[in-house]
């Protein structure tokens, strides 16, 4: 058997927009194992017990082995496979929902794909365990896998508080992007502030963050229109110009690239 795979229709969890494992299982040591999922809608969190091999996430390439965690967000191109001469042998879960969206957010799990996973091999028995329980209810099912699951991204967390640093001079970008979403992004200028040479900057962006500055900076003008869209009555021209997108035409169509949605409707939704 090359894996196990459990699977789940929405109406067998209580609320599967608010959570919902779409499918979960083991992925048994395969040479030609491959998956690839283009703009994703599922979440990814796998945990490796032996071999290796390589994960794509958008544009940037990552190697997971024995003992780490990777989590492979929705929304991004996924692509990955075993090396075909040590294989992967994983636990894994696919799940989607405003709850793992806002956990993942709130826990600060976004900002990397790869983690160290020691101990955390129970906590996905445990889903698994529970996946396994066919009997169960929609409302027993629900709450045990949402207890589950917030324990393993907990352990995660502390995983992550303990083994990752994020560089001063990432730290010290991100603050002046946080501070400047009103002024166009010279990334030059950014990295002679950090004592970095662009492409510096932009590798310890990869490598920390799995994004470029650009991107960064992109994704916090987005997170800081969104906030002004649900909490002031600023028309979104304002907002567009507020947060330098000087064509308003192009803000609306890459917001609605972005979050499916126009910012009005999105303003419209989030009230």
């Amino acid at each position: 058997m090359e894996e196990e795979i459990l699977s789940f229709l929405p109406g067998q969890f209580l609320r599967p927009d608010i959570f919902f494992i779409e499918l979960a299982g083991v992925t048994f040591p395969f040479a030609n194992y491959h998956v690839q999922r283009p703009q994703s809608a599922i979440n990814c969190l796998e945990y490796v017990i032996a071999g290796q091999g390589t994960i794509q996430l958008d544009q940037a390439t990552y190697q997971a082995k024995a003992g780490q965690v990777y989590l492979l967000p929705q929304g991004h191109d996924h692509h990955y496979w075993s090396d075909p001469q040590q294989p992967w042998h994983k636990l894994w879960l696919n799940f989607r929902g405003t709850l793992p969206t806002s956990l993942l957010q709130a826990y600060g799990l976004l900002q990397q794909p790869l983690f160290n996973g020691q101990g955390l091999a129970p906590y996905f028995q445990e889903l698994l365990r529970i996946c396994r329980h066919q009997e169960l209810t929609p409302r027993a099912r629900t709450s045990a896998a949402t207890t589950a699951f917030e324990a393993l991204l907990q352990q995660l967390f502390l995983n992550n508080q303990i083994q990752t640093q994020i560089p001063m001079t990432v730290q010290q970008a991100q603050i002046y992007i946080d501070h400047h979403l009103n002024q166009p992004l010279k990334l030059p200028q950014l990295a002679q502030l950090v004592g970095l040479s662009p492409a510096q900057l932009t590798r310890q962006f990869q490598q920390v963050l799995a994004q470029t500055p650009y991107a960064y900076y992109l994704q916090q003008r987005l997170t800081m229109a969104q906030t002004l869209l649900r909490g002031t009555d600023l028309p979104i021209k304002v907002i567009a110009d507020r947060l330098a997108f000087n064509d308003v035409h192009y803000f609306a169509n890459l917001f609605k690239n972005k979050l499916g949605v126009t910012p009005y409707q999105w303003r419209q939704q989030n009230r």
